[in-house]
């Protein structure tokens, strides 16, 4: 495991996998939350006042099935904005383990000025995507993370350089201590 890190060389990407991931969590867990309440919601209607062949009603056995899925899904709310705020941690620590060469602070400064860009469009399509009126009440219970989304361009940029001032006094303080 120490050679892993010793070996770590480059933290160039990890702006644009935090908002490729946030997003990708956020949307699949928008996606299971509202399409477990739609799948019970449909059965209620469809076969829940009907009974078994032994007397029970099918909206019990909904219920205990679909209902218990349900109550998991609302977990997704609060672990989405642990993952998301599990990534940041783990970029400032991997900046932290990085050995770079004062080259490298320039594309850095390049790199994180991309990823602002690119996260003003991302954040304006989550946006568009949590005011659908569909969607709209579904989105509404990630708090934590819609904050975060919203105003994404802000958070990548206050990563973006604190995980960069992070990368690069640590690269002044080996070079004090080799000399």
């Amino acid at each position: 495991m120490k050679k892993i890190i010793q070996n770590k060389r480059g933290a160039l990407t990890d702006l644009f996998l935090f908002i490729i991931i946030a997003i990708i969590i956020l949307f699949i867990s928008g996606i299971f939350i509202y399409m477990g309440n739609r799948v019970k919601n449909q059965l209620d209607e469809d076969i829940g006042d009907m009974q078994t062949p032994s007397g029970e009603y099918y909206n019990e056995t909904i219920d205990d099935t679909f209902g218990d899925v349900n109550v998991a899904y609302q977990s997704l709310y609060w672990v989405s904005i642990f993952i998301i705020v599990a990534m940041i941690i783990s970029i400032f620590i991997g900046n932290h383990l990085i050995t770079t060469r004062p080259i490298f602070f320039v594309p850095y400064i390049f790199i994180t000025i991309i990823a602002i860009i690119v996260s003003v469009g991302i954040s304006n399509v989550y946006q568009r995507v949590v005011e659908n009126p569909t969607l709209a009440s579904t989105f509404s219970g990630f708090i934590g993370s819609n904050y975060i989304m919203y105003y994404l361009p802000i958070w990548v940029t206050v990563i973006g350089f604190v995980g960069g001032i992070i990368m690069f006094v640590k690269m002044k303080s080996e070079e004090v201590v080799f000399q």
